[in-house]
């Protein structure tokens, strides 16, 4: 009986060990993903950045920004957006910058969700450079993946601290 109660203990422990693990873990995404997207109908360049609650707030709360509760307050969620658009940058194949306008932000399913925009008659040329280095400066090992969709045509750049700009080159079709 006792080497069963020993089992059935470590195997309680270890359980919990694993769970908890697992919750911490999940806190933690150190990745965002922005989607860049050729709109033909609305004749814009649209982009949505999906980033972690949990992120975003962790950000707000270490440069001591408040409010930092992302899901009661509107004005966090602004300042977070204000900051995105700020690391998230276009730039023509000169290095000037392409001004997008932020369109707003939304909370859903523990993302919050950034959008800007440019109508696709303001981009000078088939090419740009990306550049995303949101959350690097707070967040360790931080990844963001920016994914450029026109038409059929998915073009993927990863960006972790440190990582130059990425050149996009509209396909040829």
């Amino acid at each position: 009986m006792k080497r069963t109660s020993r089992f059935l203990v470590l195997f309680l422990v270890t359980g919990w060990c694993s769970l908890a693990s697992l919750i911490l873990s999940a806190h933690e995404q150190k990745a965002s993903l922005s989607d860049v997207f050729f709109n033909e109908r609305t004749g814009n360049l649209e982009i949505a950045h999906r980033i972690s609650i949990h992120d975003a707030e962790h950000m707000l709360r270490q440069t001591g920004r408040k409010p930092a509760d992302l899901i009661h307050s509107e004005r966090a969620q602004s300042l977070f957006a204000e900051y995105a658009t700020k690391e998230f940058i276009l730039k023509t194949g000169d290095g000037s910058k392409i001004e997008l306008t932020l369109v707003g932000q939304e909370i859903d399913d523990g993302h919050l969700w950034i959008y800007q925009e440019i109508t696709m008659a303001e981009l000078p040329g088939k090419a740009f450079l990306i550049h995303n280095s949101i959350l690097h400066d707070e967040i360790d090992q931080q990844i963001n993946t920016v994914n450029v969709r026109f038409g059929s045509h998915v073009s993927t750049f990863v960006f972790a601290s440190g990582s130059p700009e990425k050149l996009y080159q509209q396909p040829e079709d």
